[in-house]
C-alpha cells in the first residue's frame, strides 16, 4: 500500500497537496529532523517542504536519505530556485518543483518518481542537459572500465533518463535484472543513486559523500 508523507513547517498542509492525494500523511509544523524516523522507513514517498535556504533544504534531504536510502523523495519549494534544485538532487532527491504546484501535475510528478525517475521543471532541465552536453562528446569515464558490458548499458541508459521499465524492454530482460545490474554498478562506481550515477557517466564532478548503503 502507499504511503505519501508530507513534512512542512507550516501550521497547515497546502490544499492542493490534500486534493492530489487525499489519503497522505500530514506531518505539519515540523522539520524532517524532528520526526520519529519509522515515518520514513514505512513512507513509499516523502514530500519535504522547504521554506529555508539551499543548506537547510539538502539537510531535510539528508535526514530522510540517512534514515531511507530507497524511499523517492521530492522537495517542495516556495519559489524554486535552480541552485537549490542543483543542490537537493545532488543530496539525493529525485525531484524538486513549486510547493503550488497543480494537484494533477504532482501526481505526476509522484507516477515519475516511483518509477525511478526525476521530476525538475523545464528551465532546470535545460540547465542540467546543457551541463552536461557539454560533456557528451568526451571519453566516457575510466572508472566504467570496471562494470561488465551489461552493467555499463544499464549505467548509460540510466544517464539518458530511462527508467527501469523502459531499460528493461530495450535489452530484453526483466526490470529485476535491470534492478540487480544497477546495484551492482552502484557499488563498483561508489555512487548511492540515479542522479549520481549519470553525473559520473557524464563526466560532471559531484562533491557529495555517498552513504554505506547504495540502493537502485
Amino acid at each position: 500500500m502507499k504511503r505519501f508523507v508530507f513534512v512542512t513547517e507550516r501550521a497547515q498542509p497546502i490544499p492542493r497537496w490534500t486534493e492530489a492525494f487525499p489519503d497522505a500523511q500530514l506531518l505539519c509544523g515540523q522539520r524532517a529532523d524532528t520526526i520519529d524516523p519509522v515515518t520514513f522507513t514505512d513512507a513509499s514517498l516523502v514530500w519535504l517542504h522547504v521554506a529555508g535556504n539551499n543548506q537547510a533544504a539538502t539537510s531535510a534531504v539528508a535526514v530522510v536519505r540517512a534514515i531511507n536510502l530507497q524511499v523517492p523523495i521530492v522537495v517542495l519549494a516556495n519559489v524554486p530556485e535552480d541552485e537549490q534544485g542543483l543542490a537537493v538532487l545532488a543530496a539525493g532527491a529525485s525531484g524538486y518543483c513549486s510547493a503550488l504546484t497543480l494537484p494533477a501535475v504532482l501526481q505526476q510528478v509522484a507516477s515519475v518518481v516511483e518509477h525511478g525517475g526525476v521530476w525538475v521543471g523545464p528551465q532546470l532541465m535545460r540547465r542540467l542537459m546543457q551541463g552536461l552536453a557539454t560533456h557528451s562528446e568526451e571519453a566516457p569515464p575510466p572508472a566504467l572500465g570496471i562494470l561488465s558490458q551489461r552493467e555499463r548499458q544499464v549505467a548509460e541508459a540510466v544517464a539518458r533518463g530511462s527508467t527501469n521499465k523502459e531499460i528493461a524492454r530495450v535489452m530484453g530482460i526483466t526490470e529485476r535484472t535491470v534492478k540487480a545490474h544497477l546495484s551492482s554498478a552502484f557499488e563498483k562506481l561508489g555512487v548511492r543513486d540515479r542522479m549520481q550515477l549519470s553525473l559520473l557517466v557524464n563526466g560532471v564532478e559531484d562533491s557529495t559523500q555517498a552513504p554505506q548503503k547504495i540502493c537502485a
